[in-house]
């Protein structure tokens, strides 16, 4: 996600000169060689190469899965001694084999194809009803490896396990039929490849299979139809040829119309399609799953502003429905996008005595577990502290147990480990003592879990855990070799004071693979500051922008990735100190972590700092140039987002503009134009329909109008995240010319 600056008469000649007298050497070229060659364009490619650091790690990232009986799992492996082949785990036993070896498995689909085949590093699969096989697809055909007699066999496109691996499919729970997503349409189709039920959409109002659509006896499948009609458009136009060609997209900008969602349940047998029609409110909805007798499917209703959940059940025979409970916020939000995006699917977990479910609240300033029945009464609040519960990863089918991800070590606010909880209370048992994230898959029993964890300097390792306390074994470990090349080294740990000179905050610096701590470096600050998620990095790999700081940094820059005020996973008091008032408080708390960072270390040359962010970062970046100017020297803002764009994005942040319209106008980028000081840059591309084209648009005639030079460069035809490296050079060659080299 990066271009090149412009090509201007003598500026290269200068940098090379620039970078020769500075002596610069890249690690895999010679002094000789890079001296030959270009060294700008040496320093560019090893930027580049070391933003794709964790391309180089080799690592069994492929979902493991149990069998249903027998505490036993099947992974891909991805490193030795079981390199690019399936192995069967018993975590009783502590032993582990591969199904076949590598070379077997090569041999016998090559001759199955009839070409030969190159292994993915990702190889999704899952199991056949009889868990007598597993399942995968490679080169567009399926095929399944018996557990027991290493047969290779080609499946037929139709079989209903084959079509279950394609996104968006659904199998039954007898593995008798799937659900299948056709375009805007959708079929449920019988083992013999013939529709039982099929429905046709259009653009306008298509069909959309949600993840649990089966009910658990396989009677009904749950099915969205959606209606866009009264969206706005954006408008995406096609420059390739003198005639161009323009695209109309939904997108429901702030206070304009949401895409409305009707659920409909098919009866398989009879084939009807009936719909269970909500009220006219704006939401958002989610299926979320059933009642184990299959008696009433349940959903999730967040209000447009995200100020109020519902649960509600739904009957599916009649389309009945009937609200559960309802949590509320009148002051702040209950869900924003880190919920809209994925956190929904951990709101309510239904229990197995069909009578309870588990629920997650923040109402006493912490997300933490509740013990509900479906009358809507509260039974009990099962887990309690100063800390946040993130997840229900699994709960026992025949005890009083329950599992969650949580972060509830003192002093380690970021870390997330697993433990053990009991329907009737009580205080969590750590089940995880190692620090760092952990990423754990229980057995169908619980009586064992899959527990792949990293910290920052450790690479993921992947260890099969007990929960009844007996010692763990390892399976497996991430092959890190490849990385010596680069001499790749973790980040250095920060913690600073955010604005208010009371709230600590977390962050990391990275510096250049030949950092020398006599010399002085400028600074880049690497930020999102969106208030749904975090960017510092707790594992081994972190989130994109400590790749791209890590990368940044080795052209000569000393980089930081910090989680101000305002960002989840920690308490809510915390994440709602920029409620209605986005904008206002990031660039304050990263300010101040730089001059704290700084001020104990002298290569810090806080004389030149820049800034740089891609879609909320690029809104901030924005920001940090026009609300510090004397402090950042130069900002890059990569496809900028800003207040009045997505409505998902923004309202439940913010509240609907027409109850918030002064914190709109405050967190406005264009109405500080007149404000900027130092070397500015946008970058946006054409298609982008996530943070629209005419953000940039609007700035760039703000800037225009406040007589205030800025460099822009729009990218035709690219979305929200441009392919290809002409991007990323360009931010590159931005900073090394405006801040300059080590001194």
């Amino acid at each position: 996600m990066t271009p090149p600056l412009p090509h201007r008469d003598g500026l290269l000649s200068r940098a090379r000169i620039a970078l020769l007298l500075a002596g610069l050497a890249i690690p895999w070229m010679t002094a000789a060689g890079a001296e030959a060659g270009d060294p700008l364009q040496a320093r560019l490619d090893f930027s580049q190469a070391s933003l794709r650091w964790p391309d180089r790690i080799r690592d069994t990232l492929t979902p493991p899965r149990w069998l249903p009986e027998g505490e036993r799992f099947v992974y891909w492996s991805r490193v030795e001694p079981y390199r690019e082949t399936w192995v069967l785990v018993d975590a009783q036993r502590r032993t582990q084999q591969p199904l076949l070896d590598a070379e077997s498995l090569r041999s016998q689909l090559t001759q199955l194809i009839g070409k030969p085949v190159t292994l993915p590093p990702v190889m999704p699969f899952t199991f056949t009803s009889d868990a007598k096989a597993l399942v995968f697809a490679i080169q567009g055909r399926a095929f399944s490896l018996g557990l027991t007699d290493k047969r290779l066999v080609a499946l037929e496109p139709t079989h209903p396990v084959a079509l279950s691996l394609m996104p968006g499919n659904v199998l039954s729970p007898d593995g008798g039929a799937v659900a299948v997503q056709r375009d805007t349409g959708f079929a449920v189709v019988d083992a013999k490849g013939t529709a039982r039920v099929e429905r046709t959409g259009t653009e306008d109002a298509p069909w959309r299979l949600p993840e649990a659509a089966w009910s658990p006896q396989g009677r009904f499948v749950a099915v969205w139809r959606d209606d866009m009609q009264g969206m706005h458009r954006l408008p995406l136009v096609d420059y390739s040829t003198p005639v161009e060609k323009v695209t109309w997209v939904p997108y429901s900008k702030t206070g304009t119309p949401l895409m409305r969602s009707e659920l409909h349940f098919v009866t398989v047998d009879t084939g009807q399609v009936a719909p269970a029609p909500g009220d006219a409110a704006e939401s958002y909805d989610w299926f979320a799953g059933w009642r184990p007798d299959g008696s009433e499917a349940l959903v999730l209703q967040l209000s447009r502003d995200g100020k109020r959940l519902d649960l509600v059940a739904v009957d599916p025979g009649t389309g009945k429905r009937r609200r559960v409970l309802r949590e509320e916020r009148k002051d702040t939000f209950v869900g924003a996008l880190d919920f809209v995006a994925g956190g929904w699917a951990q709101q309510v977990k239904p229990l197995p005595d069909n009578q309870h479910f588990l629920w997650m609240s923040e109402r006493d300033g912490w997300r933490h577990v509740y013990l509900y029945d479906y009358s809507g009464k509260l039974v009990r609040q099962l887990t309690r502290g100063a800390f946040p519960v993130h997840a229900v990863v699994g709960i026992a089918p025949k005890s009083d147990a329950f599992f969650v991800l949580a972060s509830a070590e003192s002093g380690a606010p970021y870390d997330r480990r697993v433990y053990r909880g009991l329907i009737a209370g009580g205080a969590l048992k750590r089940l995880s003592p190692e620090r760092g994230m952990h990423r754990p898959v229980l057995s169908p029993s619980t009586r064992h879990f899959v527990d792949g964890h990293s910290t920052r300097e450790q690479p993921r390792v992947w260890d099969v855990a007990s929960t009844d306390g007996r010692p763990s074994f390892r399976y497996a470990k991430a092959d890190t070799s490849a990385l010596a090349e680069l001499h790749y080294t973790p980040p250095e740990a920060i913690t600073v004071k955010a604005a208010d000179g009371v709230t600590s905050l977390y962050g990391v610096l990275y510096k250049p693979w030949n950092f020398d701590p006599k010399k002085r470096y400028p600074v880049i600050d690497v930020i999102y500051a969106g208030p749904f998620t975090t960017v510092v990095p707790w594992s081994y790999v972190g989130p994109y922008e400590s790749v791209i700081a890590h990368s940044l940094a080795q052209l000569g820059f000393i980089t930081m990735v910090l989680d101000a005020r305002g960002t989840p996973g920690r308490s809510k008091a915390f994440q709602d100190v920029n409620y209605g008032r986005v904008g206002q408080t990031e660039i304050p708390d990263h300010v101040a972590a730089l001059k704290q960072a700084a001020a104990s270390r002298p290569y810090m040359d806080l004389e030149r700092v820049g800034i740089h962010g891609h879609s909320w970062g690029g809104y901030f970046a924005l920001r940090g140039m026009l609300t510090a100017p004397e402090f950042f020297k130069a900002g890059y803002a990569g496809a900028p987002g800003a207040l009045t764009e997505e409505a998902v994005i923004n309202e439940p942040n913010m509240g609907l503009l027409s109850d918030n319209p002064e914190g709109y106008a405050a967190g406005s980028n264009e109405a500080l134009a007149d404000k900027l000081q130092g070397a500015l840059k946008l970058m946006h591309g054409t298609s982008d329909v996530n943070a629209s084209l005419s953000t940039t648009m609007r700035m760039a005639q703000a800037l225009v109008r406040a007589n205030k030079p800025f460099d822009l460069l729009i990218m035709p035809g690219e979305g929200h995240g441009p392919e290809g490296r002409y991007y990323q050079d360009d931010v590159r060659r931005f900073f090394l010319r405006e801040l300059g080299d080590p001194r």
